[in-house]
């Protein structure tokens, strides 16, 4: 009997142990969650670099795009002035992108 006590205490101890502890990171999580949800994500930022990138390689490529580089200036002023978020920013970058790299394969084809 005196075994039960002992494992029922011990048992007591280990769940209020266990809630102390998830309570703990539970305000963790929330205080990292509120310090860090204005910041725009890290890895669209690098994702859109590369698409840039790879935009200006593909122009100085085919010589000149003016109808590529009108709508890319223009999706670039929306978004550095509020217009456009980043993820619509990201699929204009995608279409332009795709754009230019079916204008490069026509004129390599040529």
């Amino acid at each position: 009997m005196d075994s039960f006590y002992f494992f029922a205490i011990l048992g007591s101890i280990v769940v209020i142990l266990l809630i102390y502890f998830d309570t703990q990171q539970r305000r963790k999580v929330k205080k990292t969650l509120a310090q860090t949800n204005d910041v725009e994500p890290l890895l669209m930022m690098q994702s859109m670099n590369n698409k840039l990138e790879k935009l200006n390689n593909a122009i100085k490529k085919a010589g000149s795009l003016p109808e590529i580089e009108a709508q890319l200036q223009k999706s670039t002023t929306d978004y550095k002035s509020g217009k456009i978020n980043m993820d619509t920013y990201n699929r204009h970058l995608n279409q332009l992108l795709s754009m230019a790299e079916e204008h490069l394969k026509r004129s390599l084809v040529h």
